[in-house]
């Protein structure tokens, strides 16, 4: 770990923010690790909220709209119903002390309490002692953090807290702060002050912003902080936290948009989770599992390469440049059939057995995920082949993102002086790129999968089958084709609720049966939309811009909701029960929009038809 890497994280691991994955209600100041975890008690059943997330589908679950949130955690707002009874919990800090206002806006006939359970997480060093109507706490440094509240303490031997805590009357609205009593007027217009930019902005620019926020959080078992995919995702199975490869290499072009320090530790982290055979994992968990069977699609390089033309810091590419070369290395040694690559799933005996590997290890389903499309029907017609741990099939979205990996790859090896790397990144660009001609499907003006057992086309097409614009392929005629005929047409890959990842003629019925069939996918429109940007598709380029805007906005406007995946079919995302509401990936929808607008600086040189460089 470099120096410069190094520093970046004490620097982000510090004050008060949403740092605990456990509860959007908690608020942790770094490096002490002391939290304020609010919660409720309601008297109908006797019950608690201890931890609040969005997302959560169990009976009785909360409801949590997530509000404005600042990177750097100095404004946050969420809104919880729960049991008949509705708040709004608003934060902000004033001279490093946290002030918080919470405002009951609907209760039970007998107000429910505001409980404020005050400790050091993690099992980090700490004494608390409540003495009345006030809590302090002192640090293993000898640091004292005080904790007041604006309401008179009510004392329930039956709150479901252990350790101290304050218990206060929802009756109207109530302040807590910290460093020195605050009453109700200074909170609530410390608030205000702090509430204020926030209150006319552009949706886009608070979707990526607050889909970035809300889910970067403070990772206590390698102590740092980065941002995940989804808070929910992260508790239970597993295990606290969760990255997820070609996830995390998004979220740092999200971050970048306004925090060049959240995009690097969200590549170095995932970078840092390299296996023992040199290839950067699906998945690193807090149970301790990796997928040691297979990675997802290589966009490391593509995104560091972006982040250095958009930053220009050496360091970090001499922080990442050899974890990149070997992953690209890997894909090469381990996934090559002949000239192309297949997706793969290679055998391994789980050191942590865990019941999330049984469908996926050295099986069909275990290559399709390594694609990043899992159980997607356009590999149904394609055989896994367990003599060679791979697909039968070269994959068309693979090869493409492959060879933009291998150019941008080479472009930051000219940087670092590493001048045979260069070489040899450019000759398997070259080399990769002369054989997808075979992918070629003239009969139709479109690229798509071939089959290594029989030679043929595979049946099915996807969305995947425009990757190769983004690769420099098929530039001229075959892309103008490929828009004309396939991406603009309604009963294709067009129409309102865009992208599709199949064609629309093969869903006559409307059913959507698969995770990712008839849905539209944020990183799928991402990459399409940089394709065609350098194929010089500019006006459909607008087109999905517009698409991609309408999309996310539906279920923004409604429901303040940032989905994984929305339907192509009724633009909605809350149908499904396994569509993440508030994933970090979605807000690439929003980021469509900001480059085509012109308001961010990234993959500028894109819109330059004529350099056709990555």
């Amino acid at each position: 770990m470099t120096n410069e890497y190094a520093r970046i994280q004490t620097d982000l691991a510090r004050g008060w923010n949403t740092w605990d994955t456990r509860s959007v209600l908690t608020q942790v100041l770094l490096p002490d690790a002391l939290g304020l975890s609010f919660g409720l008690k309601e008297y109908y059943r006797g019950t608690s909220l201890r931890t609040a997330q969005i997302g959560r589908r169990t009976e009785g679950a909360e409801t949590v709209t997530l509000g404005p949130h600042a990177y750097d955690g100095s404004y946050t707002e969420t809104t919880v119903r729960w049991a008949g009874i509705t708040i709004r919990v608003q934060t902000a800090h004033a001279e490093g002390d946290l002030v918080v206002l919470v405002t009951p806006t609907a209760n039970q006939s007998k107000s429910a309490l505001l409980t404020v359970a005050v400790g050091y997480l993690w099992n980090r060093p700490g004494t608390v002692d409540r003495t009345g109507d006030r809590i302090m706490a002192t640090g293993a440094d000898g640091n004292i953090v005080e904790v007041f509240a604006t309401a008179p303490m009510v004392e329930d031997p039956y709150v479901d807290i252990d350790g101290p805590h304050l218990a206060l009357e929802l009756t109207g609205a109530v302040g807590v702060s910290t460093g020195r009593h605050r009453d109700l007027r200074e909170i609530a217009a410390i608030v205000d002050a702090a509430s204020a930019p926030y209150r006319q902005t552009d949706p886009h620019q608070d979707i990526v912003r607050d889909a970035i926020s809300w889910n970067t959080i403070y990772e206590p078992s390698k102590s740092r902080v980065v941002t995940t995919v989804s808070r929910l995702w992260n508790v239970g199975k597993r295990g606290g936290y969760a990255l997820f490869c070609w996830d995390a290499f998004f979220n740092a072009l999200l971050a970048a948009v306004s925090s060049k320090e959240l995009a690097y530790v969200n590549t170095v982290e995932m970078l840092r989770a390299i296996t023992p055979d040199g290839f950067v994992p699906n998945v690193e968990q807090g149970t301790g599992r990796k997928t040691y069977d297979g990675s997802q699609p290589p966009v490391g390089s593509l995104a560091v390469l972006e982040l250095y033309r958009k930053f220009g810091e050496r360091w970090f590419l001499a922080e990442t440049f050899d974890a990149l070369l070997s992953w690209n290395r890997w894909w090469w040694r381990v996934r090559r059939d002949g000239e192309l690559l297949c997706a793969g799933s290679t055998y391994f005996d789980p050191e942590f057995p865990s019941p999330q590997d049984i469908p996926r290890i050295h099986q069909h389903f275990g290559a399709t995920c390594e694609s990043g499309w899992d159980g997607h029907p356009v590999f149904d017609d394609v055989p896994f082949d367990k003599s060679k741990s791979l697909l039968a099939a070269h994959d068309v979205g693979l090869n493409s993102l492959y060879v933009v990996d291998c150019e941008a790859l080479a472009a930051i090896a000219d940087v670092l002086g590493e001048t045979a790397a260069a070489a040899e990144l450019r000759e398997r660009r070259e080399g990769v790129v002369r054989a997808m001609d075979s992918l070629w499907d003239e009969s139709v003006g479109i690229y798509r999968s071939r089959r290594t057992d029989t030679g043929s086309l595979t049946e099915r097409l996807s969305t995947m089958s425009f990757y190769p614009m983004l690769a420099g392929v098929g530039a001229g005629e075959r892309a103008a084709r490929m828009v004309t005929e396939h991406l603009l047409p309604e009963d294709r890959f067009g129409g309102e609720w865009i992208l599709p990842t199949s064609p629309r003629y093969e869903h006559i019925d409307l059913k959507e049966t698969s995770y990712w069939e008839y849905r539209a996918w944020p990183p799928v429109n991402f990459l399409v939309y940089l394709g065609l940007l350098r194929a010089g598709e500019k006006d459909a380029a607008a087109w999905l811009a517009e698409g991609s805007s309408r999309l996310v906005l539906k279920e923004w406007n409604e429901h303040r909701h940032v989905h994984e995946n929305y339907s192509s079919i009724h633009g909605g995302a809350c149908d499904k029960p396994n569509s993440e509401p508030f994933q970090t990936w979605g807000a690439l929808l929003s980021l469509i929009v900001l480059m085509e607008r012109g308001d961010v600086d990234i993959f500028t040189d894109l819109t330059d038809k004529e350099s056709g460089a990555v």
